[in-house]
């Protein structure tokens, strides 16, 4: 319950225009977490954490805000695991239909703010070629391990 108030009085102040600064922006940019593989994301790349590493930078974001967001994702994901277990099978399908429209709304908004940065842009360009690059060498590594493993399987 106090979840769904913090992040219902989130989205009011978001949606009212509020707009704080950080205090310490060195600290909150360590605390983004930066994975860049994880497992089951089929190696994509993704703007997320890029942008908001940017935001706090610039102090149009706090880091209470970036948690809140974490915890109002948490929060979300506990409530359709509910629903699912429940067999709620209209709760779920609205409630999936409101998060639909709702991560369109904030990915519109992602796009919107990337392209008036252009500082952030090429960041996320630079981003994306180093990322790209990680991708080709792990691919190579794979390749050729199985090389190896299947030149092993034929001599033995």
């Amino acid at each position: 319950m106090k979840i769904k108030l913090v992040s219902i009085a989130m989205i009011l102040a978001l949606s009212a225009g509020f707009n704080a600064h950080a205090v310490s922006t060195e600290d909150g940019a360590k605390n983004i977490e930066k994975s860049e593989f994880k497992r089951g994301h089929k190696m994509k790349f993704r703007n997320n954490s890029v942008v908001l590493e940017y935001m706090l930078e610039q102090g149009d974001i706090t880091q209470g805000e970036i948690d809140l967001q974490k915890l109002e994702r948490k929060a979300t994901r506990e409530e359709l695991k509910t629903l699912k277990e429940a067999g709620d099978t209209e709760g779920l399908a609205a409630k999936k239909a409101e998060l639909k429209a709702k991560y369109k709304e904030r990915r519109e908004a992602m796009k919107k703010y990337i392209d008036e940065n252009e500082e952030l842009k090429t960041r996320l360009e630079e981003k994306r070629k180093e990322y790209r690059q990680k991708k080709k060498e792990r691919r190579k590594e794979r390749k050729e391990k199985r090389q190896e493993r299947n030149s092993e399987s034929t001599e033995g």
